[in-house]
């Protein structure tokens, strides 16, 4: 399903009338600007829809100034990844835009002025494949859909013999072997298949084996060079190939290289799998580039409970961060807790922890993703009608303040926290009172 990204501009961005140019494309193949003194007048996108392309329609009006287009070739693994754009604060209305795909940036198409205001249309890891906005006389406003980065499926090169074969898709690629002579005569691969190897050759493996091997998955193949001239018989088969990887690093030339050449590449990706022809060597040889590997995040870290020893377990689990805080009180000390966190993008609200009262809850909002936690301190004490140590009071620290204390001071405290991490998730014990209190924590990295 394609992420909506709301359309930016000002006034709200809902100046004259609305138009949608929907979500069910595969890419945006061109971008049509007309703009003059008053800013942008209208904009058209041209698309691609099941390998067929599709003409989009005018949003805005036609009036005197200049026309700018930005051509996107998808067939090269080329998509558009963000907008940027300014808006007049007084009028409302769009004054420029910049395209940026994963291969090229546009030129600035209108005037950034000194009273206008920038936005950015943009997630990462995304591409964008449609928009919509408000537009009248001039263009008031301008949103995008968003979708996953499917791999790019690169066209064979070199000659039409042998027979078809096509590894497929995979996680990455963690060697390449190659056996050569003054043509390329096999190529066998060592694929990462969902954690485990899987290795695929194809064409004839007499003879010496070559390996050019990667520090996977730190390192990945951003391109493949070779070449392709036909022999004294006439048949083209590929006679070179070369690797590039993500560290820097080129492989050996294998084979011997001719005046044909040709690149495998996809700017912003990673080789993720082969196809290809071959019979007693290579006779072509294409690839498929998939979205960069993500770096997985730091594993979170479960600093122990504080407070008593009553209640049952209850715990949040990890999250992005924390996005506002809701503390309870009741007679004895801290009555309840619930959260807000970001995961995602979204927001994921938690509790209650304990039994909410007729007091209702105190609230501590941050300023996320710019604000986070990295200490909490408390107090706990046996009270009267409790069976065990109740939590009396909470204290947040962040990166920029301190919440007020929640609750009362009292005989036994505590502080947790860890040096250069940040607090992303919470845990405890709770019955109708709060009686642990605990965190999550993930390395500190912005």
């Amino acid at each position: 399903m394609a992420q909506m990204l709301e359309a930016k501009g000002g006034k709200g961005g809902k100046g004259g009338s609305q138009w949608d140019d929907l979500a069910d494309h595969d890419n945006v193949t061109k971008i049509c600007v007309r703009g003059g003194r008053e800013g942008i007048q209208h904009v058209q996108f041209d698309y691609v829809k099941s390998e067929q392309p599709k003409t989009g329609l005018i949003h805005g009006a036609f009036g005197k100034g200049f026309t700018q287009t930005f051509e996107i070739n998808h067939l090269n693994g080329e998509h558009l990844a963000s907008v940027k754009g300014w808006y007049d604060n007084l009028s409302g209305v769009i004054q420029a835009l910049q395209f940026e795909t994963n291969y090229k940036t546009s030129d600035v198409m209108g005037y950034d002025g000194n009273n206008t205001t920038k936005f950015t249309l943009e997630v990462n890891g995304k591409k964008i494949i449609g928009f919509h906005g408000y537009a009248e006389a001039n263009l008031n406003s301008l949103g995008a859909y968003f979708t996953t980065i499917t791999p790019a499926k690169l066209a064979c090169q070199g000659g039409s013999g042998g027979i078809y074969w096509d590894d497929g898709v995979f996680t990455g690629v963690r060697n390449v072997y190659i056996y050569a002579t003054n043509e390329i005569k096999c190529i066998k691969v060592d694929y990462d298949n969902g954690g485990k190897v899987k290795t695929i050759e194809h064409g004839d493996n007499k003879g010496t084996q070559l390996e050019f091997e990667l520090d996977y998955p730190n390192e990945y193949i951003t391109s493949v060079e070779g070449s392709c001239d036909p022999d004294t018989g006439g048949a083209t088969r590929v006679r070179s190939l070369t690797f590039k990887t993500s560290k820097g690093r080129v492989s050996p030339t294998y084979g011997n290289v001719n005046t044909r050449t040709f690149v495998l590449e996809s700017k912003g990706r990673a080789l993720v799998g082969f196809h290809g022809r071959s019979g007693w060597a290579i006779d072509a040889i294409g690839a498929y580039f998939g979205p960069l590997p993500i770096d997985l995040p730091p594993p979170a870290e479960k600093l122990q409970a504080k407070g008593g020893d009553g209640g049952d377990l209850w715990d949040d689990g990890v999250f992005d961060g924390v996005k506002k805080i809701y503390v309870g009180q009741g007679e004895n000390g801290v009555s309840s807790v619930k959260f807000e966190y970001h995961k995602n993008n979204s927001v994921v609200a938690k509790g209650d922890h304990g039994k909410k009262t007729m007091l209702g809850y105190e609230e501590f909002e941050l300023d996320f993703p710019s604000e986070y936690i990295t200490a909490v301190e408390g107090c706990f004490d046996k009270v009267m009608g409790s069976e065990s140590g109740v939590v009396t009071m909470l204290k947040f620290k962040t990166n920029k303040r301190t919440s007020p204390p929640f609750g009362l001071e009292s005989t036994s405290s505590f502080l947790i926290e860890k040096e250069g991490y940040k607090i992303v998730g919470f845990h405890g014990k709770a019955s109708h009172e709060v009686h642990q209190f605990g965190v999550h924590v993930v390395p500190i990295t912005q």
